[in-house]
């Protein structure tokens, strides 16, 4: 992790805005933990085990991928950031895109120079050069890579046996698992991670991020969603 980022998850003190950029998935699991202690700082809530998952249900936490973040998308977290929290004193925003907008980056500027009382921003890029100068200096750079997290010995053999498994044994694998949300969280996280460093095709890690984003759905099951990769992933 950045040194600079270490040291403001540890004071627990953040900036208004950070541009995270590099390994997509490093800064995105970043982003959402100082997203953690960001809105649930003054509570015993930072340590639940199902922060996980009320966290993407946060009223006051906003998530977006774009392919494109255009003049839309930027009044759209403009209008939200303008919003008094619903819960304690802060709103944060994290925005993964793949290009951004002229007109949508200049329209964020004058947000970021005067930002609204208690919101934070996160903006996910892979490169910096899809930013425009004047709105890369409204913000604090971390860069990262995807080698920035690692998977513990455990966590690695449990994903290669899931992966290299057949349908049958992997149903009864996730069996345990999908009994509890953020058990299946961060069983998803591990397989994005791990798949990640075997540079899979883009369509099954996307299938692993339709999973997760699934997952906040109160309507919908683990075991279900579990079920549904045990079938579709390809073995390795």
């Amino acid at each position: 992790m950045h040194s600079i980022f270490e040291a403001h998850i540890k004071n627990k003190e953040f900036d208004h805005g950070y541009l995270m950029s590099g390994g997509i998935l490093a800064s995105l699991r970043t982003s959402f933990e100082a997203a953690k202690i960001i809105l649930f700082k003054k509570t015993s809530d930072v340590d639940s085990v199902n922060i996980g998952c009320r966290l993407e249900t946060h009223p006051d936490f906003f998530y977006k991928k774009y392919e494109l973040f255009g003049i839309d998308d930027a009044r759209e977290i403009i209008y939200k950031a303008s919003q008094t929290p619903l819960l304690g004193e802060k709103k944060v925003f994290i925005i993964q895109a793949d290009s951004f907008g002229l007109e949508a980056a200049n329209a964020l500027l004058k947000t970021l120079e005067e930002p609204f009382s208690g919101t934070h921003f996160f903006i996910v890029v892979s490169s910096t050069d899809i930013i425009i100068p004047t709105l890369r200096s409204r913000l604090t750079l971390i860069k990262s890579n995807p080698e920035s997290f690692y998977l513990e010995k455990e966590k690695k053999e449990n994903c290669e046996k899931f992966l290299k498994s057949f349908a049958g044994r992997r149903l009864e694998i996730i069996n345990s698992i999908s009994k509890d949300k953020q058990k299946t969280l961060n069983f998803l996280n591990d397989l994005e991670i791990f798949l990640s460093w075997k540079k899979s095709s883009p369509l099954i890690l996307e299938e692993i991020e339709k999973a997760k984003n699934l997952l906040p759905n109160r309507a919908s099951l683990p075991k279900m969603i579990l079920e549904h990769l045990a079938l579709v992933l390809p073995q390795l």
